[in-house]
């Protein structure tokens, strides 16, 4: 699956991007509904409201459609990353990126991690879909917003920002799994928690 992901799409016609929505939208669905050996492109192209060739002039493969559905759900979120100088003190800023990168009450992403999670068993590279388009960039996300701190001695100069960012990014991801946070405010917990731990020694 990861050299699927590499592809791209045939270029002897102009995407229609009405129609790719409709697509993305609908295998997301489907995913949800029915699991990723459940699925068809065919109840894809019927949801979206187009034929099975079309579909497949777009992703030549089953494979390759829920890549490009998986990254277009999850990377749109990180389109539009708060400027990391923004006007709130240091933590707050990292609190607000948590909740941007992934809103907590998103119910479909939930859905959607746990599909993906429960089927890797059987199809390893759903787990690989998973790390490389969701966690990751997160992650990463996190992690510069630490090194931006750094740069202006918000916190410490020898924190490892991957694994901080890893540690707090992967709390969020766990919790997302549950419903936990409906009734507890966990991403401001974690921050709460380990922010001594980086500013340790700070004036």
């Amino acid at each position: 699956m990861a050299e699927v992901s590499a592809r791209r799409p045939p270029s002897g016609r102009p995407r229609t991007h009405g129609v790719d929505d409709a697509v993305l939208k609908a295998t997301i669905r489907r995913l949800i509904e029915d699991g990723y050996r459940g699925m068809s492109v065919a109840k894809v192209a019927a949801d979206a409201g187009t034929s099975r060739p079309t579909v497949y002039l777009r992703w030549p493969s089953k494979q390759a459609l829920v890549v490009a559905a998986v990254r277009w759900t999850f990377e749109q979120p990180l389109t539009t990353l708060p400027d990391d100088g923004a006007g709130l003190p240091p933590k707050e800023r990292l609190l607000h990126l948590l909740r941007t990168i992934e809103p907590a009450e998103d119910r479909e992403h939930r859905q959607l991690y746990t599909t993906l999670l429960a089927e890797s068993n059987r199809v390893p590279e759903l787990l690989q879909l998973l790390e490389e388009h969701v966690v990751q960039p997160r992650a990463r996300a996190v992690a510069e917003l630490l090194e931006a701190m750094q740069r202006r001695g918000e916190i410490r100069p020898d924190v490892n920002t991957e694994h901080a960012a890893m540690m707090i990014y992967g709390v969020r991801f766990v919790d997302s799994l549950y419903l936990v946070r409906a009734a507890t405010d966990r991403d401001r917990e974690s921050v709460k928690l380990l922010w001594p731990s980086l500013t340790y020694g700070l004036a």
